[in-house]
């Protein structure tokens, strides 16, 4: 398979977690530097962790726009909607600094509040610089280490894990 395709497939996989957000991305970006090398696939991380975001803000926008708006009283979420955009922006950036805290939880909260989607994608970029940086250090180092075929393993049973808990969660 050429280069070419494989980053368009692995672009869409790393949009994909990336507008989810609660998905680590950890697998993936260690799927893109062993499928890529090292620069191409930092450059995919890089790429696919900050548009991702900025389609998950967007689409967490319009699903809160959709849902009953009750929830939204809560003093959390007055809070957060009343913030100025620069104490959001800075949030953003400092929330998006460090590498483990769910990328969701940021762009879902971001996206309650005032701020318009080129702040928000400024705000992740800036934040994800270092978080992608020190991300890319571990995998890098795992990958040294230790086989794809483990990784594999690994990013499967955490994905059955997690559908049997969500199967078993959801209501009947």
């Amino acid at each position: 398979m050429s280069t070419t395709i494989k980053f368009i497939l692995l672009l869409f996989l790393n949009l994909g977690i990336g507008a989810i957000g609660f998905i680590p991305s950890f697998f993936v970006t260690a799927i893109n530097i062993n499928s890529l090398g090292l620069v191409l696939g930092v450059i995919l991380t890089f790429t696919g962790e900050i548009f991702g975001a900025i389609i998950g803000f967007h689409m967490y926008r319009w699903g809160f726009s959709k849902i009953n708006p009750g929830w939204l009283s809560h003093s959390i979420f007055k809070t957060i909607k009343n913030s100025s955009r620069m104490h959001v922006f800075t949030l953003i950036i400092l929330f998006r600094i460090l590498p483990f805290v769910p990328s969701g939880i940021v762009t879902a909260g971001a996206s309650l509040t005032t701020i318009n989607g080129w702040r928000f994608m400024t705000a992740s970029s800036i934040g994800k610089v270092p978080a992608v940086v020190v991300e890319v250090a571990i995998v890098f180092g795992v990958l040294q280490k230790i086989s794809m075929n483990y990784l594999y393993g690994v990013m499967i049973l955490l994905l059955v894990i997690f559908t049997l808990f969500w199967i078993k969660k959801s209501p009947n």
